[in-house]
């Protein structure tokens, strides 16, 4: 675990949360008392938001019932959204060069679908899966087109994603490691999804962006996790939560560790940072 910047006189202002595996169960349910300590840390004055691999069109409803009050970290941390404003604060993109590279990969390895992301369209060259699926994970904004780099007409998308199998998961972070080196992140953020992200485009570096944004200190932030993609601010934030579910690398960078999804994991650990008795 990684040495605390918290302590009693500095009292958390600003809280992050991730949405699967955190505070959203495999039903995309909110339990009510979860739901009950982010209201009461709010009610304190804490300001609210939620960071997500999700585009924004997909995480509004979520802000919306959440009744987040700052703005949003959406595609990893690569897009800062003004939920009031409906506008980007911060939004970074990957090259279109390397975006068509990877959506050859397909071609390769085809049991794995790729998905393109820009300006919150998806593009994919085929429907493998239920609507639910994919209107639940990843939005109902997706088009179907044969030549998905050519769809994209030139633009820079905000990340690449490849729908996977679990057990392919190790095969394709290699592959894509390989493939990607230093032009951009690779990282898994969920059991099915692997994702290619521009350069900066993480949640940490996007936490610490909304930070200086709203003038808080490090040591007044709070994120709660439980992937790979929510170790990077897991680890910048003066309190690091990792969900008992988490990964081994959300959990090695943790401040504290909270009991799984199923037990009001993120409830207990607003509770206990926020909530607490003065």
């Amino acid at each position: 675990m990684k040495p605390s910047l918290f302590s009693a006189t500095s009292p958390i202002s600003l809280l992050a949360f991730d949405l699967d595996g955190t505070v959203l169960s495999e039903q995309f349910v909110i339990s009510p008392r979860v739901m009950a300590a982010i209201q009461a840390a709010k009610a304190r004055g804490v300001l609210v938001t939620i960071a997500t691999g999700r585009p924004p069109g997909v995480t509004l409803p979520y802000a919306e019932m959440i009744g987040v009050n700052a703005p949003i970290l959406c595609l990893q941390g690569g897009l800062v959204y003004d939920t009031t404003a409906r506008r980007a604060l911060r939004h970074l993109t990957l090259p279109h060069t390397l975006a068509c590279e990877l959506i050859e990969m397909e071609r390769a390895w085809p049991q794995w679908q790729v998905v393109a992301y820009l300006n919150g369209d998806m593009f994919m060259s085929s429907k493998r899966y239920d609507d639910a699926f994919y209107e639940s994970l990843l939005g109902r904004d997706y088009s179907l087109h044969s030549d998905v780099c050519g769809a994209l007409a030139g633009g820079d998308p905000d990340k690449v994603l490849f729908i996977i199998e679990p057990p392919d998961a190790g095969a394709i972070l290699s592959a894509l490691g390989r493939l990607v080196g230093a032009r951009a992140s690779v990282v898994q953020s969920h059991a099915r999804f692997i994702e290619v992200n521009p350069l900066g485009a993480t949640k940490g570096a996007g936490l610490a962006w909304l930070a200086q944004h709203l003038s808080i200190p490090r040591e007044r932030v709070m994120a709660i996790g439980d992937q790979d993609n929510d170790a990077s601010m897991i680890e910048w934030a003066g309190v690091g939560v990792a969900m008992g579910n988490g990964s081994p690398a959300a959990q090695a960078v943790a401040d504290w560790i909270a009991p799984p999804i199923h037990e009001d994991g993120a409830a207990v650990a607003i509770e206990r940072f926020i909530l607490k008795p003065a």
